[in-house]
């Protein structure tokens, strides 16, 4: 899960598939025509470095109340195309599909919440900063230009790095033949504003409610008693470092597919949450436990359906295991 993070916020772009929602839509909301004068806009909390550590602590958890799928209601999303599918597909993010079914005519934007306390590296990118606030974008041909005639879709990502260390990063994948830079940035101007209204868990009709929402991952550090081993520049919205037992930990709340979690008999079972280990002898292992129901899904998948899971991730094998243990105590019985 390290290297899918660490791949996520370094700009690569990935699609996974999306899941169909039928409730009614979201309002509208008054948007910006552009990331810059989204920027402008925001509240000036948005626009205020931290002070403290505390100040970057409370970030994380205000951050995790919000809704990703709400940033952008359906009616502003229509205006992108015609939406097809919507998937809240981690804690963290959301993907809208716009156009047919075949793969090389659909348009695709992805956007996430995340934080950059130790700043971002843009790369060679078009930025521009309004108050504390910098937001830009790379195209695909601008970052590889030897990729020119060779690529089947066009890609793009916008970015928004803010004043108190939240950040957003917003994908968009687009036919050839069209420019994909234009809607990852009206995109991140919608996203930008969304945010500035903080919508809560339960907003938008495409984000399914699991036991993972809002909390915490670096709780069962807490519990364990190893809280002073975490380095506050290296917590994010839904995973945690610390060090148990003499052993390097990383627990991230996220959403799996079941063939990727569930591998041969569970090693425990707590307020009905199955906990696995890891089958594989390399020297870098997870323990999992699902918490709770599998996420909507479309139909049968290649690897099954999304369940809502905590994983731990590291080299010490007990160490894993009595650290999944504590964390699925602290998810009550759904």
């Amino acid at each position: 899960m390290l290297i899918r993070r660490a791949a996520a916020l370094a700009v690569a772009i990935s699609f996974l598939p999306a899941t169909v929602a039928c409730q009614e839509d979201l309002p509208p909301r008054r948007t910006a025509a552009s990331p810059a004068e989204a920027a402008e806009a925001m509240p000036a909390y948005w626009k205020t470095a931290p002070a403290t550590d505390d100040d970057r602590v409370a970030l994380l958890a205000r951050l995790r109340t919000v809704d990703p799928c709400a940033l952008i209601s359906r009616t502003d999303l229509a205006q992108f195309g015609n939406l097809t599918e919507v998937e809240n597909d981690d804690p963290d993010s959301c993907e809208a599909t716009f156009g047919p079914a075949d793969s090389d005519k659909r348009t695709r934007i992805r956007w996430s919440l995340a934080v950059a306390p130790n700043g971002f590296g843009w790369g060679e990118s078009k930025r521009t900063e309004v108050d504390g606030i910098s937001v830009g974008s790379l195209r695909d041909l601008d970052a590889s230009p030897e990729m020119d005639g060779q690529l089947t879709e066009r890609t793009c990502t916008a970015t928004a790095a803010f004043a108190n260390t939240a950040f957003i990063p917003l994908y968009a994948n687009t036919p050839l033949g069209t420019e994909p830079c234009p809607i990852a940035e009206r995109a991140l101007a919608r996203v930008m504003g969304g945010l500035a209204g903080e919508p809560p868990h339960g907003t938008s009709p495409d984000t399914p409610r699991t036991a993972l929402l809002g909390r915490d991952p670096c709780e069962v550090a807490t519990v364990l008693g190893v809280t002073a081993t975490i380095s506050v520049r290296d917590r994010r919205l839904w995973s945690c470092q610390f060090t148990f037992r003499d052993a390097a930990v990383d627990v991230d709340y996220t959403y799996d597919s079941e063939a990727l979690v569930v591998r041969g008999e569970p090693i425990f079972e707590i307020n009905g949450h199955k906990g696995y280990g890891d089958t594989d002898n390399d020297e870098y292992v997870s323990y999992t436990a699902v918490v709770g129901p599998a996420l909507p899904s479309p139909g049968s998948t290649l690897f099954g359906p999304e369940l809502p899971t905590i994983r731990v991730f590291g080299k010490d094998r007990a160490a894993l295991e009595a650290v999944l243990r504590a964390n699925t105590e602290l998810i009550p019985a759904t």
